[in-house]
């Protein structure tokens, strides 16, 4: 059987994804200098893919670019973050005053799979493994609440609060107990939006936005401690 040829695309991705990977995993420490010639040699690519690589990273929120300084790791700022997520939680407590207004079928449908495919995960127990998994669906599914609920530039601003860069960073340093509260107020949420509760609904969910901000930041206080 015959190999697909490896398209710039494809390289692109995968080198987008190796270090995407390193920052999270924080291989690559936050306020890091990276050395652009240095990755080239390891990753054995030109620095075309890597520009691709490192530019969608700056839109993530993941790293920073300067000119004539360098490209460095976004460092972790507890106070910036904690003034993005009471933004991130503003929209959203925003737009679930109207959301039932908005929500169509297929809004349902992903929904439903959203909860199912988070009950699978929580099934399996071994949260660090499926830590990132659990966290896309996460963030797909309040990304979703703030497109159905809000205008159209309200995504926009919201994603620009980076607050699950902040989030990812902070998953090494979960308890299995944090990802338990988690998923309990997961359910929490998904179950007012089946009984179509607009007040079950805003206290579920502000409920939640406050305590994973604590989580996060008890978290993001502990990459910040001197190693022993």
């Amino acid at each position: 059987m015959s190999l697909p040829p490896v398209t710039l695309s494809s390289l692109n991705d995968l080198v987008y994804d190796l270090l995407r990977e390193r920052i999270l995993s924080q291989q690559f420490l936050p306020g890091q200098r990276l050395d652009l010639t240095e990755l080239e040699q390891q990753l054995q690519v030109s620095r075309t893919p890597l520009k691709e690589a490192l530019s969608r990273l700056e839109l993530e929120g993941l790293i920073e670019i300067h000119a004539r300084r360098g490209t460095f790791v976004t460092a972790l700022d507890p106070h910036k973050f904690d003034e993005a997520y009471k933004i991130r939680s503003a929209y959203e407590l925003y737009v679930v005053l109207c959301l039932f207004k908005y929500l169509d079928d297929d809004d349902y449908r992903f929904i439903h799979n959203a909860h199912e495919q988070m009950n699978r995960l929580a099934e399996l127990g071994n949260w660090q493994t499926v830590a990132e998994q659990y966290m896309q669906i996460d963030q797909q599914l309040h990304e979703r609440f703030v497109l159905r609920g809000g205008p159209p530039r309200m995504l926009q601003l919201y994603e620009q609060t980076h607050v699950y860069r902040y989030l990812r960073l902070g998953l090494t340093y979960f308890s299995d107990r944090d990802f338990e509260a988690t998923h309990f107020e997961h359910e929490q949420i998904l179950e007012a939006l089946a009984s179509q509760s607009p007040d079950r609904l805003s206290a579920a969910l502000l409920n939640h936005l406050e305590s994973e901000r604590l989580r996060v930041a008890r978290a993001l206080a502990r990459t910040t401690e001197p190693s022993s």
